[in-house]
């Protein structure tokens, strides 16, 4: 009689996916779907990565473009920078000076 009693619960379990063949079932289902997620988090991590990079080149691009602005705005108004030694000396009016 026990034995019988105890058919009955191992079937019911089984069908109610307790126990058994489903349980098995389940847990290869929770493995996979846990390889997904890792694959899913790896993909993740590469784009966030990736992204970052370009908003770095992005903002290091921007950097340089203003800097390039500045420089042509202060030579439009104050002219070209040229090193001190390439720099036009004014006449002072020695002996190739008209007299003007």
């Amino acid at each position: 009689m026990k034995s019988m009693a105890l058919a009955a619960v191992v079937v019911q379990l089984m069908t109610a996916g307790g126990a058994g063949a489903h349980g098995e079932r389940a847990t290869e289902q929770r493995d996979a779907a846990a390889d997904d997620l890792g694959k899913n988090l790896s993909a993740l991590k590469g784009e966030l990565s990736s992204l970052s990079e370009q908003f770095k080149a992005a903002r290091e691009r921007r950097r340089l473009a203003a800097e390039q602005k500045t420089r042509e705005d202060e030579e439009w108004h104050h002219g070209p920078k040229a090193p001190p030694s390439q720099r036009a000396t004014p006449p002072t009016g020695g002996a190739g000076t008209s007299a003007h």
